[in-house]
């Protein structure tokens, strides 16, 4: 298993700005070897969703599509939360979320079948198993997330999970049962619950930290027994090389 600092290479993110009917300056156009050409997507018939006023909050959704353009207005009104069981088991293939919103309920969109997701940036607040049972193998996390939360992400199929500078906790079982084989921190979490990874594939034998702040890191490992737990699955020991 490797732990390293930054991005990820060769893969793009659009910008969530540029979901919605926006064009992609000639600048934008090419990144990481990737082509981008013009960005038209239509957002899902409001009709379709339960909103809550005073809250601006979707408490649910009855439509028939599985591909799913969440939009940043309803009714005239900013959408800016994403109510508890939401989007619960209906069947959705894929979603894209609004740059309006700030929080994400519990179980929001649990058992479902979505296979990547990107979190706004504007996300302070996620709340206990919102993307549990997906397929995810894909995950942007946004930089205003504080914490990680209970079983968030757990039973989908990510592989690499990229911690974002400004996350400060991991809450238990946030990522278990994935079959996770790299670990990118781009700051230092204050706080690893125990059982944060919970990782499920039992070949992992090293935990490599690369960047300028592994040597924070390293100390939290060797020295903070919840850190060390984190990754108690990781039979082999730690190592840390330190790559500026």
């Amino acid at each position: 298993m490797m732990i390293t600092r930054g991005g990820l290479p060769g893969v793009f993110f659009l910008e969530h700005a540029l979901c919605y009917n926006k064009r992609i300056s000639p600048t934008n156009k090419k990144q990481s070897g990737v082509n981008l050409v013009m960005i038209s997507i239509n957002t899902t018939d409001e009709s379709h969703f339960r909103f809550d006023e005073a809250r601006r909050e979707i408490i649910d959704y009855d439509g028939a599509e599985k591909n799913v353009v969440i939009p940043t207005h309803i009714d005239g009104m900013e959408v800016t939360s994403i109510g508890p069981d939401a989007f619960w088991n209906k069947g959705l293939t894929s979603v894209i979320l609004p740059p309006t919103l700030a929080v994400i309920g519990f179980y929001a969109f649990a058992f479902n079948k979505l296979k990547n997701v990107s979190i706004p940036e504007n996300v302070a607040l996620i709340e206990d198993g919102a993307f549990m049972y997906n397929e995810l193998e894909e995950l942007r996390l946004g930089k205003n997330l504080f914490a990680i939360p209970h079983v968030a992400f757990r039973h989908n199929k990510l592989s690499r999970i990229v911690v974002p500078e400004n996350t400060q906790e991991i809450l238990s079982d946030a990522f278990g049962a994935n079959p996770v084989t790299e670990i990118v921190f781009e700051g230092v979490p204050t706080f690893i619950h125990r059982n944060g990874f919970n990782l499920s594939t039992e070949d992992m034998t090293h935990v490599t930290v690369t960047g300028p702040e592994a040597d924070g890191l390293r100390a939290l490992l060797e020295h903070h027994a919840n850190y060390v737990d984190a990754f108690r699955s990781l039979s082999a020991g730690y190592s840390f090389p330190v790559r500026g």
